[in-house]
């Protein structure tokens, strides 16, 4: 993704974009704000299929970024920021703190939905189903519909090999480029359910960020930081169930990273809000490169379909 924008905070540089789309020849074009947040280990190049569609089809305002630590926000400025290290690792990755980077930009773009901001519609992936639901929570930040995509938001977090990585960060520190590159591959490639989506060059885009020294410590990083608490905060105090949006969860069949019973403990701790489920056949935990078609059609009906006015704003 293009990511031309950036915002300073506690060290980091994160790299953003704001893209439009008029489908009305009108002076004053309504657009709808949505807000896209790509999970782990990715980036915001995930969405690019599904933001393409959209803008060929509609008035939208759309926020894309790259995570602190992820992407094209990897850079990171030790010397302005006072946020102690976080597991050995200078800079914050975890979920906690994407939440707050998540409040900030939202208000650097005037999308917090606070005073006369725009509420957006917001797309989550994979870990960033937990930054939404705590920037929402905790930062006050308002939503006017939410889609939960192969979201990890009931725990336990990680299969094997990120429980192995969170316990000895500093073995896979130590591997040689070779074989890490090998690891990122083949988590890479689990996350897929149909293997030449990848050999159509969305493997290299997915692992590249991630090659190189700096690469390989970020990668280390972001799992090393991820803490349980983060997740079961919202949990024991049964926050879910009080989500202020309505909520619409898109699943693959084929995810091997999250199974259908916690997907289905999900849309039970969201209560009322919750409005739709959309299980995709043939699709694994990168459902939007597997079925990039049925994604697409999914997020322009929800948009289409629910929502208010709260999250147009004039182009």
């Amino acid at each position: 993704m293009d990511l031309p924008l950036s915002l300073k905070f506690e060290g980091w540089t994160i790299r953003y974009n704001v893209l439009e789309s008029r489908n009305s020849l009108e002076p004053n074009c309504h657009a709808k704000c949505v807000v896209f947040v790509h999970g782990t280990p990715w980036s915001s190049i995930v969405f690019k299929p599904t933001i393409e569609a959209l803008l060929a089809r509609g008035s939208y305002q759309i926020l894309v970024y790259d995570l602190p630590g992820y992407g094209k926000s990897q850079d990171f400025d030790a010397g302005s920021t006072t946020t102690p290290p976080e597991n050995g690792f200078l800079g914050d990755t975890s979920v906690k703190f994407q939440a707050l980077a998540l409040a900030e930009l939202l208000k650097q773009v005037q999308m917090g939905g606070k005073g006369n901001h725009a509420a957006p519609a917001v797309i989550a992936h994979d870990i960033a189903g937990t930054i939404v639901l705590r920037a929402h929570f905790f930062h006050a930040c308002e939503f006017d519909t939410m889609m939960l995509v192969d979201s990890n938001c009931v725990l336990p977090w990680g299969d094997g090999f990120y429980k192995l990585a969170r316990s000895e960060p500093q073995t896979f520190l130590k591997l040689p480029p070779s074989i890490f590159e090998a690891v990122v591959r083949a988590v890479t490639r689990s996350a897929a359910h149909d293997p030449k989506v990848l050999q159509t060059g969305w493997e290299d885009a997915l692992t590249q960020p991630w090659l190189g020294a700096e690469g390989q410590r970020n990668f280390v990083r972001q799992i090393a930081q991820a803490n349980d608490g983060d997740v079961a905060e919202m949990l024991d105090a049964d926050l879910y169930g009080r989500v202020r949006c309505d909520v619409k969860v898109m699943w693959g069949e084929q995810d091997q990273w999250i199974p259908r019973e916690k997907i289905e403990d999900l849309i039970k701790r969201l209560g009322g809000r919750f409005k739709e489920k959309a299980f995709i056949p043939d699709a694994g935990h990168l459902a939007m490169l597997d079925q990039p078609g049925r994604f697409a059609i999914e997020v322009f009906d929800w948009l289409t379909r629910f929502g208010s006015g709260r999250n147009h704003v004039d182009l």
